[in-house]
Formats: structure tokens, C-alpha cells, sequence
């Protein structure tokens, strides 16, 4: 039998504040990652301003809320970086594994803004991020492009111990419940899982607990 009660944070993937609040009743999430994108979107259906919902899904967020830029360059990833980080404090900006990425994440760092960088599709990727200065780094659970997500994990939890870093991991790519108990068994502290599989897992706490009565 499969325990889903494993030690390890749950991040819903949404940029709508309900679904948000819901999982964190249902399952105790603790952050949320999005993107400028989908915020984006979102806004024009509330008929709200992106900023705006963004401070709304800061305040029942239950953590840290991760939005990953549009911009392609430095100069704009930047612009957009410190623009989400003024709206509140647990806003943490996402970049990506690039020589522009990469200079932003030096730049925020200097800045005191909280950036993750994913996803990293190597250990070498992983540990360059965190030495710029990276709060989170985002690597894939399960296999993507033939590159095993998992291992590539288990190897950041021994690495980053080693070098003494302080950068965190967040499991990606999730879209099964069992694929939050693989990034747990891995090491991840964090795994970024959408709002179904969230209920999913809930859902089965919830048969398991019946079952044990």
C-alpha cells in the first residue's frame, strides 16, 4: 500500500486564488508556482490587473509563491523579476537555465530577491544555479528526454550537502500522486504538483483513514 503521507512541501500549480485556498485546506499545501503568463490570463477573466491577483494568491498561499518570467532576455527577465518581487515579500521569481538566466539570478541575488531556476536537466545545471545564488532549483521527477529526473535529484541532495548550500529543491513535471512519493523518496523538499493532483492525494488520505477505522 502506497502512504501519501510523505514529508515533503506540496506547491499547487494555479494561478486561481479559490483553487489555491482549497488546497490548502484540503492538504495543507505550502507555496504555489505559477507563471507571468498564467497570471496574465487569469487576470483577464477576473477583470482584475495581474499584480493585483498576485498579491491575492500571496496572501492564501500558505508560502512561498514562485512566477516564472516571460521575457527571454536579460534586461526584460530583470524588469519582470523586480516587478513581482515589489508586490509581496514570499514572491519568488523563476528563471530559466540560460547565460541571460543566469545573470539575472547574480543580479536578484544581489538585490535580495528570492529566485528558482529550473528546469535543470543535470546535476552540473543545478549546482551552477545555487553557486549564483538560487533560493530554489527546479529539476523534473520521472524521465524526461532520456535524462532520469529522480537520479538527477537524489544527486542534488548529496551535492548540495556536500558543498554546504543552503538552495532548496523542487520537484516538477508532476502529474500522478505517485510522482510526489518518487521527488520524496528522492530528497526533494518541495514538490510542484497541479491543484488535480493535489485533490488526488487528498482523496486518498482520506480513503486511508476510513480504511483505518
Amino acid at each position: 500500500m502506497i502512504v501519501f503521507s510523505v514529508v515533503v512541501k506540496l506547491f499547487v500549480d494555479s494561478a486561481d486564488p479559490e483553487e489555491i485556498s482549497a488546497c490548502v485546506a484540503a492538504k495543507g499545501t505550502a507555496g504555489v508556482t505559477t507563471s507571468g503568463a498564467s497570471l496574465a490570463a487569469a487576470a483577464r477573466q477576473a477583470g482584475r490587473e495581474p499584480r493585483d491577483l498576485l498579491r491575492t494568491i500571496c496572501s492564501v498561499a500558505n508560502g512561498p509563491v514562485s512566477v516564472e518570467v516571460t521575457a527571454g532576455d536579460s534586461d526584460g527577465m530583470l524588469l519582470e523579476a523586480r516587478d513581482w518581487a515589489a508586490v509581496a515579500a514570499g514572491v519568488v521569481v523563476k528563471l530559466p537555465f540560460t547565460d541571460a538566466g543566469m545573470e539575472v539570478v547574480r543580479a536578484c541575488a544581489g538585490e535580495r530577491i528570492a529566485t528558482v531556476v529550473g528546469a535543470c536537466a543535470s546535476p552540473e545545471e543545478a549546482l551552477t544555479a545555487a553557486r549564483a545564488g538560487a533560493a530554489w532549483v527546479s529539476a523534473p521527477v520521472g524521465r524526461v528526454g532520456g535524462v532520469d529526473g529522480n537520479d538527477v535529484i537524489r544527486k542534488l541532495v548529496a551535492l548540495f550537502k556536500t558543498y554546504g548550500m543552503r538552495t532548496q529543491i523542487v520537484a516538477g513535471a508532476i502529474r500522478l500522486p505517485t510522482d510526489v512519493i518518487d521527488a520524496a523518496l528522492a530528497g526533494a523538499h518541495a514538490a510542484a504538483a497541479p491543484a488535480a493532483v493535489v485533490r488526488a492525494l487528498d482523496a486518498e488520505s482520506t480513503r486511508q483513514a476510513d480504511r483505518q477505522r
